[in-house]
């Protein structure tokens, strides 16, 4: 087995694990609709708000953005300026973005690692919980640190292949990227 076919191949799993999350990304999201919209209806029609429902918008908004942020690097949908990227050929472009995908995964695990001791501090010696519904923050923060390392990871994979062949149709449907034969 070529180390292509290895990478795909673990690009695949990792991809699986990435949609997991990614549902229950978007599941929290519904959830953060309803918490908002209950909130404004209790508010406004019934002048009674939801009680803890900033506390519980927060933990969820972080459940909805972490665990969308790989998903949204799978699909390459990141915002980029690469106008003078583009311009260079494939070969050094390639290059550029390897080493640009590996520093930006560099960050993302040293967020996944500093996340991970901060959580574990809100553990130790007493578990640290949200003012009104005394909800645990740590578990929140363990989705931060999950979140971070599954995007370090497909980051690490991209800088290895930035330019695999199974993406680059992708890339060229979904950023409008033309891939020149420049080498």
């Amino acid at each position: 087995m070529k180390d292509s076919d290895k990478l795909d191949s673990f690009r695949k799993i990792l991809h699986k694990v990435v949609m997991v999350i990614t549902w229950i990304g978007g599941f929290s999201l519904i959830l953060l609709v309803l918490v908002i919209f209950i909130n404004v209806i209790g508010r406004y029609v019934f002048r009674s708000p939801l009680p803890g429902a900033v506390e519980v918008s927060q933990l969820l908004l972080v459940v909805t953005v972490f665990f969308a942020i790989t998903y949204t690097e799978v699909r390459k949908q990141h915002v980029t300026f690469d106008e003078v990227v583009n311009r260079f050929p494939n070969r050094l472009r390639a290059v550029i973005l390897g080493i640009m995908y590996f520093f930006v995964a560099l960050y993302a695990f040293t967020l996944s690692w500093q996340e991970g001791l901060l959580a574990i501090s809100y553990c130790v010696p007493r578990i640290r919980v949200t003012d009104v519904l005394k909800i645990p923050i740590a578990p929140v923060m363990f989705i931060i640190s999950i979140g971070a390392l599954l995007w370090g990871v497909e980051l690490l994979v991209n800088s290895f292949s930035p330019f695999s062949s199974s993406e680059k149709e992708d890339i060229i449907k979904q950023e409008g990227i033309e891939l020149k034969n420049k080498n």
